[in-house]
């Protein structure tokens, strides 16, 4: 790595050769305003709090923490991507021994998985119901109406 910026510098030169700049953006949707106060002060009265939301695990993890979803100490529990039923079953019935500790997110592929069976649908209720804060990503209109 002898003489890096040097390196990197002809490299981008040799890349941005008869480019047209068409435009740069960049977003960052801010919480209205005392949106983190309310929620942390519901979550401090010892209510449950649920966000049902379209964004990916990844942008809705970023919203839960700046919205004070979770407590510093809570560690966050994804079940995402799958598709077996036992799968789904086996990582609700884990979740099970820290709900009451546990930030649940859950994507719209392992929901509609978990809703096609009414017993993972109970358990999921039953352990989702437990935790502090729950998370539904990739939510679709319709299961954002199953889930209220």
């Amino acid at each position: 790595m002898n003489d890096r910026e040097r390196l990197v510098r002809d490299c981008v030169e040799e890349l941005e050769q008869d480019m047209e700049l068409l435009a740069i953006t960049g977003v960052e949707d801010k919480l209205q305003e005392d949106v983190g106060l309310v929620i942390e002060s519901l979550r401090n009265a010892g209510i449950q709090v649920w966000m049902l939301t379209g964004d990916k695990i990844e942008t809705a993890t970023c919203i839960a923490i700046s919205a004070g979803f979770k407590s510093r100490t809570q560690p966050i529990v994804e079940m995402r991507d799958m598709t077996d039923r036992e799968e789904a079953r086996r990582a609700l019935q884990e979740y099970s021994k820290h709900a009451a500790n546990c930030i649940l997110m859950i994507d719209g592929q392992t929901l509609d998985l978990i809703m096609t069976n009414k017993q993972l649908e109970q358990l999921f209720f039953q352990e989702a119901t437990r935790s502090p804060s729950v998370c539904v990503c990739r939510c679709s209109p319709t299961q954002k109406a199953l889930i209220t």
